[in-house]
């Protein structure tokens, strides 16, 4: 779990340095009026057509395109599925496509008009189309290799837990279902409910919660203690998994209808783009 955190902070600091250097160096740039910024110092690296300004444009392009690439392949190509989870292809492809459209909007230098203006408002859609899918997707119950889990593995995982935590912190099954933290598993959550209550129990994890607050008055040891609330956290999670896992499965297929053809007019529109800068010579440093 530790070891796990550092990567995930490891990779949040490299997409931090990454996006933000070219954008604290070109920082009065961004603020200068649009009338005066051929007069300041940086323009003729920031403005969308030189080095910088177009560099920005062109690996920004391909970071999206080399991220939407490799996860697609990844989940469609068999052989493929070997090498490593798709977890991490997930996080890879995540890297790519937050990064590149970060990077073309500094390319744009915040001046949207004619074909730019179409093909960024295109490319933010299909950006908070993925976060939102990536939130969805994430609270679905599956395995590591992406494969959803049916009702009968979840259920079985959540009376495993629960007998667990009731044999390692001496409470009653019945002080566990009665925490209002646990969702009933056997209640049946429209797609808006569903909705509703994952993101108020997300909130909710950073207000220490009842059963938690229970623990505390059983007088464990350190490692029980840290064992009780990491089973804690678990049945909580497979308890929510279990009621909202059919109305969000139902949102991620009515998402994919939409974030595919949203990405596919993407790349149109970028192909587009990048014909016309071509024929008009703005052809970077090749």
């Amino acid at each position: 779990m530790r070891k796990g955190r550092i990567i995930t902070s490891s990779i949040i600091l490299v997409w931090l340095v990454l996006a933000f250097t070219p954008l604290v160096i070109g920082w009065e740039y961004y603020l200068t009026p649009f009338a005066d910024r051929p007069f300041h110092p940086l323009h003729e690296l920031y403005k969308p057509t030189g080095l910088v300004g177009h560099g920005l444009g062109i690996f920004g392009s391909l970071f999206i395109i080399i991220g939407v690439a490799t996860y697609s392949t990844r989940k469609r190509i068999r052989f493929l599925q070997r090498w490593s989870k798709l977890k991490y292809w997930l996080h890879f492809h995540i890297f790519l496509c937050t990064l590149g459209p970060f990077w073309v909007l500094l390319h744009t230098t915040f001046k949207f008009s004619g074909l730019v203006a179409i093909s960024f408002w295109s490319m933010m859609l299909v950006v908070a189309s993925g976060v939102f899918g990536r939130y969805v997707y994430a609270r679905i119950p599956k395995t590591l290799n992406g494969v959803f889990l049916d009702d009968e593995q979840i259920r079985n995982r959540y009376r495993t837990l629960k007998e667990e935590l009731v044999a390692i912190s001496g409470l009653s099954a019945e002080d566990i279902e009665n925490t209002p933290m646990l969702l009933n598993p056997n209640r049946h959550f429209s797609i808006g409910q569903a909705v509703v209550t994952t993101i108020k129990l997300d909130m909710a994890r950073f207000i220490s919660d009842p059963l938690t607050r229970l623990l505390e008055s059983y007088n464990l040891s350190g490692q029980e203690r840290e064992e009780a609330h990491r089973l804690t956290r678990q049945l909580m999670l497979t308890s929510r998994q279990l009621a909202i896992k059919q109305p969000f499965q139902k949102i991620f297929g009515y998402w994919h209808v939409l974030h595919i053809p949203l990405t596919a007019v993407m790349f149109i529109i970028l192909l587009v783009h990048v014909i016309v800068a071509v024929m008009f010579g703005y052809t970077w440093i090749l």
